[in-house]
């Protein structure tokens, strides 16, 4: 269970929640560009773009949930369970395990349609990182200042849908969200004008009436129409500070507070960070569940040059400011 937003504009930002019923002792990464990449099928990378986002560390080994690169292409995995098919190795395909999707692509591609060049010949083989790590049901969404696809590897192989909206969720596929999308097309901030009996003086007893019928509920299809409503009807803001601060808030309309909804074993599922990428100055920020304050990771110049990754760790415990 978890939403990423692509939001454009004045500022580019890309963020994610990570919803899950426990956690992978994740930090934030930054795989310098002198950091060797190791990859199943592929060549080792030992120079590329410099990338950075919330990552499990396995054997010095970053798995990333999401990331950024230095050049602005943005990228995250969410979970796609009841869908989801990785295939054998193909002769001619480029063939990437699902754990390797994210660094290969920003690794190598400058913006979302280098991306696409590549996308468009890749198999994503069924492999797993370890026994402790089988290979995780996923699609992804890439996305920069100008825009986003969806990448679903389904039964018939790789599809690669524009994605408009950018917004990401779960499970059902990409296309199923872009039809149910419809469904609320008259969805609006404004106050409802009375269509419905005309001859009476219906009037609005409370604010917010015109977007009666927005889903509430936790499940992915209505997360999907939440984040783009929430997307499409905040307030544009002027100075980057306020930009990143409605960035969050547009995050809360989909984050799960604890129990908020449970795993087929009763686990209870909590949003375990939300994060917040800002792609002009290679800024990436996030919150945790336990805390609420924002973070900020920025490298240095010679951080970027670096050959070792570097983790940064996420604060779980609330950070509460007493005024008396």
């Amino acid at each position: 269970m978890c939403t990423a937003i692509n939001q454009y504009g004045e500022y580019h930002l890309f963020g994610r929640t990570l919803d899950l019923e426990h956690t992978y002792g994740e930090s934030v990464v930054l795989s310098p560009r002198g950091f060797t990449l190791e990859f199943t099928d592929q060549h080792r990378l030992s120079s590329h773009h410099a990338i950075m986002g919330v990552a499990c560390i396995r054997d010095g080994i970053p798995l990333y949930f999401d990331a950024v690169n230095e050049m602005g292409l943005c990228a995250a995995a969410l979970n796609f369970p009841s869908s989801c098919v990785f295939h054998k190795r193909a002769n001619g395909s480029v063939n990437v395990a699902s754990f390797e999707l994210v660094p290969f692509i920003l690794a190598k591609c400058g913006d979302i349609s280098e991306a696409i060049k590549i996308l468009e010949n890749i198999n994503i083989i069924d492999i797993s990182f370890s026994s402790e790590l089988p290979s995780t049901p996923l699609h992804w969404i890439f996305a920069d200042k100008n825009g986003a696809v969806t990448v679903e590897s389904i039964a018939d192989g790789v599809r690669i849908y524009q994605n408009t909206v950018g917004v990401l969720t779960n499970d059902p596929p990409f296309p199923y969200h872009m039809t149910n999308i419809t469904h609320y097309m008259d969805l609006n901030p404004a106050p409802p004008k009375n269509n419905l009996c005309p001859t009476i003086d219906l009037k609005p007893y409370s604010r917010g009436m015109g977007a009666l019928g927005l889903p509430g509920d936790a499940s992915s299809a209505s997360r999907f129409i939440r984040a783009v409503y929430a997307k499409y009807h905040t307030q544009k803001t002027h100075t980057k500070e306020q930009s990143i601060s409605r960035f969050f808030h547009i995050m809360d309309t989909v984050s799960q507070p604890c129990g908020y909804a449970l795993t087929d074993s009763g686990a209870p599922v909590s949003t375990v960070y939300t994060s917040c990428a800002d792609t002009s100055s290679f800024t990436y920020y996030f919150t945790t569940y336990g805390c609420r304050r924002i973070y900020a990771v920025k490298p240095s110049l010679h951080a970027l040059d670096d050959t070792e990754i570097t983790s940064f760790e996420m604060h779980h415990k609330e950070d509460i400011e007493y005024l008396s």
